[in-house]
């Protein structure tokens, strides 16, 4: 869980540095709509993965693997 958290704050001040609002934006609504259940992991779900289909454009390589270790970590997270 540490490491989800890390990685989440290595993007937010990544993208708030070069102010990038719309990935940003994604993860900010995902991490406000965990809530411990299910769901909240679902939503988080589909803002990451709306952030690499969307937002590839804006993301740095090193930003992007990261994106997608988050994705597998939530992904890991809903199969419990």
């Amino acid at each position: 869980m540490e490491d989800f958290i890390n990685n989440q704050e290595f993007l937010i001040d990544r993208w708030c540095s070069r102010k990038q609002l719309k990935p940003l934006r994604h993860l900010l609504n995902g991490q406000a709509s965990l809530n411990g259940l299910t769901d909240g992991w679902a939503g988080m779900l589909t803002e990451l993965n709306t952030i690499r289909a969307q937002c590839t454009d804006e993301l740095q390589p090193d930003e992007f693997e990261t994106v997608v270790q988050l994705i597998h970590k939530v992904q890991e997270a809903l199969e419990r």
